[in-house]
């Protein structure tokens, strides 16, 4: 059981370094307000870009990329692009293995072609679906016919009215991101400020409030990790495998479930029992492309919409299976197998 933890504390770790570093950027990002990078997070190469990312053996970019996610810096395609690339600990098994090397082409080339496949569609459906709500809001404002004076007077009121209201809201909290940073104005006096009330902001803006956030969510990825690491360790990965290894056609549905763990244990399953020839093809790509490693548990999380989460989760998975069941229905000569 100590082993359980252990491995948990190590995958933590692994995480880390991504995290805390992206969260000092995105701090720095959303304070100065850097339009022309926000948008370069979010333009056209972003799925391309997240999916070269994606693919590096190392699930902390899931992580990052889901940090970004929900605080809405990077669009749904790039991620879902990250997710399906994500590797996770696939790589290192299969090229620690001699019958791995001559498999692992195959798989590395779906998971891309399907990430930036997913990817780019999901980001043109996103900019589609954006374009006819602006022109849906132009149109209605076209056609609205509303007495002027009514509306000038209406739009005062309420003008002043928001006015007043955001002004209350400011004395008491700075809202910044995902986070509410409770920030005394009282004790800010702008210019007038004094060294140590500068420095003190500084601290809080860029070394404090990363620092908790990070700390908050990797407490929370090693409990998770904790939890499916007991899972395992109690039901086996060779019982897993077993059960997985036998559904036959159907092996991406079950494959995909176990994908969906947000743990490096799923990946390792099914690359070894894929290694093995345990699994198929088709298996070992459903279950590798659903998987996103600690990146569900990191968006069930932060993300503020819970229909959001869910869609995001049950996209992955039904795209996924989907692929992998075509593949097996394909004749495996086609893939050099």
């Amino acid at each position: 059981m100590g082993e359980v933890f252990l491995d948990a504390f190590i995958d933590t770790l692994k995480v880390l370094p991504f995290l805390l570093i992206m969260n000092f950027i995105i701090e720095i990002l959303e304070y100065k307000s850097n339009v022309r990078v926000q948008k370069a997070m979010s333009g056209g190469f972003a799925p391309l870009i997240g999916t070269a990312v994606g693919i590096v053996p190392q699930c902390g970019f899931s992580v990052v990329a889901t940090e970004l996610y929900t605080k809405r810096k990077i669009a749904l395609g790039t991620l879902l692009a990250v997710y399906i690339a994500t590797s996770d600990e696939a790589l290192p098994i299969m090229l620690s293995s001699y019958a791995g090397v001559t498999k692992i082409l195959p798989v590395i080339i779906i998971k891309i072609i399907f990430a930036l496949l997913v990817g780019y569609i999901a980001f043109a459906a996103q900019k589609l679906m954006q374009k006819r709500s602006v022109t849906a809001a132009e149109n209605a404002a076209t056609d609205a016919h509303i007495d002027e004076h009514a509306h000038e007077h209406e739009h005062s009121h309420d003008h002043e009215h928001e006015h007043e209201h955001n002004h209350d809201e400011e004395k008491a909290v700075h809202i910044h991101g995902c986070h509410h940073h409770n920030i005394d104005e009282d004790e800010w006096d702008g210019e007038n400020a004094t060294k140590k009330q500068k420095a003190k902001r500084v601290f809080d803006m860029y070394i404090k409030h990363p620092l908790l956030h990070t700390a908050t969510v990797i407490f929370f990825i090693f409990i998770v990790n904790v939890i499916f690491g007991i899972a395992v360790y109690y039901v086996g990965e060779k019982r897993i495998a077993e059960f997985i290894g036998s559904t036959g056609y159907f092996q991406p549905v079950l494959a995909g479930l176990v994908g969906l763990i947000p743990n490096c244990a799923a990946s390792v399953v099914i690359t070894e029992l894929y290694v093995v020839g345990g699994l198929s093809l088709g298996g070992a790509v459903a279950g590798l492309c659903v998987g996103a490693g600690i990146g569900y548990a990191v968006l069930a999380k932060q993300n503020k919409s819970v229909k959001n989460t869910v869609l995001v989760i049950a996209v992955m998975y039904v795209v996924s299976v989907a692929l992998g069941m075509i593949i097996n229905a394909m004749p495996q000569s086609i893939f050099g197998l």
